[in-house]
């Protein structure tokens, strides 16, 4: 009797190790996964170059000063239209060149325009958001924060003025700066 009961036991393990093996091989199956997936979405936010103002504010003229000479500034954009270098000629304290740059959000990705940085070559005084170079002050006023989607719009402003603490002018004063757009992906 004995050794028909080790046959029984030798038959059970042999079923459930040909159970374990063929439950094996039923989850160890590679599964393949036949497809493609393309991302369509675009990132591109910059200033719009075809939407820049430069606004001239003329004061009276003062005893000294050049009087009666228009303040005049100029933008040209740089790095894929992603640095807009700025520069204002003034002539007397009181004269102002007020810039509005537009930035354009041309992507398909939603986004967000922070605050610029601000550059200045040579002799200057740079703050955030502020450079002054002799007589003249920029000041840069951010565009409002707000989620742009494509095709918005937002505007900041640039404001050069030729202080009015100047006591003296030459023909014509002179200074640029580079503001640096800020943008990011919005949440």
């Amino acid at each position: 009797m004995e050794s028909k009961h080790k046959n029984i036991l030798i038959g059970t393990l042999l079923a459930v190790v040909f159970v374990m093996a063929v439950g094996y091989a039923a989850f160890a199956q590679q599964l393949t996964i036949n497809g493609s997936a393309e991302i369509t979405s675009t990132w591109d936010v910059k200033y719009d170059s075809t939407k820049t103002e430069a606004t001239p504010g003329v004061v009276d003229a003062v005893a000294g000063f050049a009087g009666g000479t228009t303040p005049k500034g100029t933008v040209s954009y740089d790095n894929d239209d992603h640095n807009a270098n700025v520069r204002a000629t003034l002539y007397q304290p009181g004269d102002t060149v007020t810039f509005t740059l537009t930035i354009k959000n041309y992507g398909t990705i939603p986004a967000t325009v922070g605050t610029p940085t601000v550059e200045m070559t040579g002799d200057q005084d740079v703050q955030p958001l502020v450079a002054r170079k002799g007589n003249i002050q920029f000041t840069v006023t951010p565009a409002a924060t707000t989620t742009m989607n494509q095709n918005d719009t937002v505007t900041m402003t640039v404001k050069a003025e030729f202080i009015n603490s100047a006591t003296s002018v030459g023909t014509a004063t002179s200074a640029s700066i580079t503001v640096n757009m800020n943008a990011s992906q919005a949440q």
